[in-house]
C-alpha cells in the first residue's frame, strides 16, 4: 500500500520529468511537404558523384532532384532560388550519434542513450528519439540533414536508426530502422593511466572474463537462432530474436573498436561467423588497413579532434587519420559520435582536408560514404537526378570556419527553418545596452 508521502514523491518526480521535457522542447515548426517546384539557379554544385559543376541549375520536384543542367527554364509557378556565387552540397549525414537521445548531459532526466544491462539487442534507439530537442535545430543549421541514432552502453547495446532532422515526432522523423546492431568490443591491452587502480594482472583477468562472457552469449544466440529456424513455434526471446537479422547478414554489426588488436579480433570474428561488419571508432584503423580492405569492412572514424593514445605517436595523428585511410584505400565515413557536437561535422571534414585528405574524399566521407554504409545511397548522399532533394546552400565553403554561411537547408525538397536557440540568444544579447 502506498503512503501519502510516497504518492507525493512519485507525483513530484513525474512533474519534474515532464517539466524537463517541456523546458528543452524547440518551438520551431517542421516544414510542410514540398508543394511547388523549386528551381535553384546558377549555383556551384558539389555533386559528389559527378564532380563540381559551376554555374549550374537544379530543378526539384515532389521532394526529388528532377534535373541538373547549365540552364533550366523556370516551370510555371516555380519558386526561384538565386544561388549565383553560392555553394550547393548534399545534406550531411551524421553517423553513430546520440542526437535526440541526450539533451543536457549533466541532467539525468534528459539522457536516454543507453539501456540497463550489457546485453540489450532488442533496444531500438529511435523509440527514444526526441524530435523536439533544442539541439537538433543547431545541428541542422550547419548543414546536417540526417543522423544515425545509435544506442550507447558497455556490451551489446541495441539497434540504430536513420532519422531526418525535421520531424514532428520519431515516427515522422524515421527514415530507416535497424540500420545496425551496436556492440562494444572487449578491451585489450594494459591501461597505465593514473586513474586505473587495477594491476595489470587484474586487468588481464577482467578482459579474459569479458571475452569469455561474449563468446558464451554469442553461442546462446546461435543456438536460439537455430532452434527458431528449425521450429517456428519455439519460444521467443526478444533479446536473441533481434539478433537473427545479424546472423543472416541482413543487419550489419557495428563494433566499437579503437585498438588495432580489437579491430583485428572483430574482423576475424565477423569472418568466422559470416557477419556484415562496420568498425566504429577506428583510431588504429590504419594499422589494420590491409585486413579491412581484404574483408571490405568500412570504418566510421569518430576521433576527428582526438588526442594521441600513445607517448610515441605524433601529436596530429588523430587529425591525419582520414588522409591516412584515404591513402591506404580504406572505406571510411567521418563522424562525431555525440549529440550537440555533431553540428561541427562540416568543420571536422574541413580539418581532414587541412591535414592531407582530398576535398573530394572529405565531402564523400560525410555524404555518400555514410549513405552507402546505411544502405540508402540510392536515395541520398549526392546531388544526383532521381535522389531525394536533401541539400545545403552556403554563401561560402561549407567546410571552412571563416566562409561557412548556410543560407538554406532542404530535406526532401522542404525548406527547413534554420533558426535555432543559439541564434536567438545572439540576437537578444546583441541588443543589450552597453554599460558606460
Amino acid at each position: 500500500m502506498k503512503t501519502l508521502s510516497s504518492l507525493v514523491l512519485a507525483t513530484g518526480i513525474t512533474l519534474l520529468a515532464t517539466a524537463s521535457q517541456n523546458l528543452f522542447a524547440t518551438d520551431i515548426i517542421p516544414a510542410a511537404k514540398q508543394q511547388q517546384t523549386i528551381l535553384i539557379k546558377g549555383g556551384t554544385l558539389h555533386t559528389v558523384t559527378d564532380g563540381v559543376k559551376a554555374n549550374h541549375d537544379m530543378l526539384l520536384v515532389d521532394g526529388k532532384i528532377s534535373q541538373i543542367a547549365p540552364a533550366i527554364a523556370a516551370p510555371e509557378g516555380a519558386t526561384i532560388v538565386d544561388a549565383q556565387g553560392k555553394q550547393v552540397y548534399p545534406g550531411l549525414i551524421g553517423m553513430a550519434t546520440t542526437l535526440g537521445l541526450v539533451e543536457v548531459g549533466a541532467v539525468r532526466a534528459t539522457r536516454d542513450s543507453s539501456e540497463v544491462g550489457r546485453m540489450t539487442p532488442e533496444v531500438k534507439a529511435h523509440i527514444a528519439f526526441n524530435a523536439d530537442s533544442e539541439i537538433i535545430p543547431t545541428v541542422r543549421s550547419n548543414g546536417v540533414t540526417h543522423a544515425q541514432i545509435a544506442p550507447g552502453g558497455r556490451g551489446l547495446n541495441g539497434q540504430s536508426s536513420l532519422m531526418q532532422l525535421d520531424g514532428w515526432n520519431w515516427q515522422d522523423a524515421l527514415v530507416k530502422q535497424g540500420t545496425g546492431m551496436h556492440l562494444n568490443w572487449p578491451s585489450v591491452g594494459i591501461n597505465k593511466a593514473f586513474w586505473e587502480s587495477r594491476t595489470p594482472e587484474q586487468q588481464k583477468k577482467a578482459q579474459q572474463k569479458a571475452a569469455k562472457q561474449f563468446e558464451k552469449s554469442f553461442s546462446q544466440i546461435k543456438a536460439y537462432a537455430k532452434a527458431r529456424d528449425e521450429n517456428a513455434n519455439a519460444p521467443v526471446d526478444l533479446r536473441w530474436e533481434a539478433m537473427r537479422a545479424v546472423l543472416k547478414g541482413d543487419m550489419p554489426l557495428y563494433v566499437n573498436a579503437n585498438d588495432y588488436r580489437q579491430i583485428e579480433q572483430a574482423v576475424h570474428f565477423a569472418e568466422r561467423e559470416a557477419l556484415s561488419l562496420v568498425i566504429v571508432g577506428g583510431r588504429d584503423a590504419d594499422k589494420a588497413a590491409d585486413l579491412l580492405i581484404k574483408h571490405k569492412v568500412p570504418v566510421i572514424y569518430t576521433s576527428a579532434w582526438g588526442r594521441t593514445w600513445r607517448s610515441d605517436e605524433a601529436m596530429d595523428r588523430a587529425f591525419s587519420m582520414p588522409a591516412l585511410l584515404e591513402s591506404k584505400g580504406v572505406q571510411y565515413a567521418l563522424a562525431i559520435a555525440s549529440d550537440w557536437p555533431v553540428r561541427n561535422l562540416p568543420f571536422a571534414a574541413g580539418q581532414s582536408i587541412a591535414y592531407g585528405a582530398s576535398k573530394e574524399k572529405a565531402l564523400h566521407s560525410v555524404t555518400l560514404a555514410p549513405a552507402k554504409i546505411l544502405g540508402v545511397d540510392d536515395k541520398m548522399g549526392s546531388l544526383t537526378v532521381g535522389k531525394q532533394a536533401n541539400l545545403v546552400i552556403s554563401a561560402g565553403d561549407l567546410f571552412d570556419h571563416l566562409t561557412h554561411k548556410v543560407d538554406m537547408v532542404l530535406i526532401d525538397g522542404r525548406q527547413i527553418d534554420i533558426d535555432n536557440r543559439h541564434k536567438r540568444l545572439h540576437r537578444k544579447y546583441s541588443k543589450k545596452p552597453r554599460l558606460n
